[in-house]
């Protein structure tokens, strides 16, 4: 910085001048409630742990009257499983479609809970136990045109 005394009032005069940086100091209250929510959500480590048994007890509770339902009525049972596959019932068997699948991934075997014919149907982690109705001795199943075929 340079400056000069004035001689008449004894007072600098000021020639140069530098900018001065002013720090921004918040409380929090400035803050929006989107920006609230999102730290909550981040600082939350029990949440997770939360979450994670909530979906251990709906797991649980669903288990219990779906074994009811396969002991009592398989078809029923098979039926949901096939529409939570967006497949379609026939009188014959069923379809799932399953575009963008490759064949090697999907994995069908067949066994006995209980005394009823099952299929297990695993691609990768998912997994879905289809019940067969009584009647089915014999099935094949294909795959054309990305959708998988089960005949009886």
């Amino acid at each position: 910085m340079k400056g000069s005394i004035c001689s008449a009032t004894g007072v600098d005069i000021m020639e140069d001048w530098e900018d001065v940086d002013i720090q921004l100091v918040s409380d929090g209250l400035d803050a929006t409630p989107t920006e609230l929510h999102a730290a909550f959500e981040l600082s939350g480590d029990h949440l997770n742990e939360v979450r994670d048994r909530h979906t251990m007890m709906l797991v649980t509770s669903g288990e219990l009257p779906e074994e009811h339902m396969a002991k009592i009525a398989p078809e029923r049972r098979l039926d949901w499983v096939v529409e939570e596959l967006n497949g379609r019932r026939h009188t014959n068997g069923l379809s799932i479609p399953m575009h963008g699948t490759d064949v090697g991934s999907i994995n069908l075997t067949k066994g006995s809970i209980d005394g009823h014919s099952i299929l297990r149907l695993n691609i990768g982690n998912f997994e879905r136990k289809l019940p067969l109705p009584s009647e089915v001795e014999s099935f094949e199943a294909t795959m054309e045109n990305g959708i998988l075929q089960i005949r009886w």
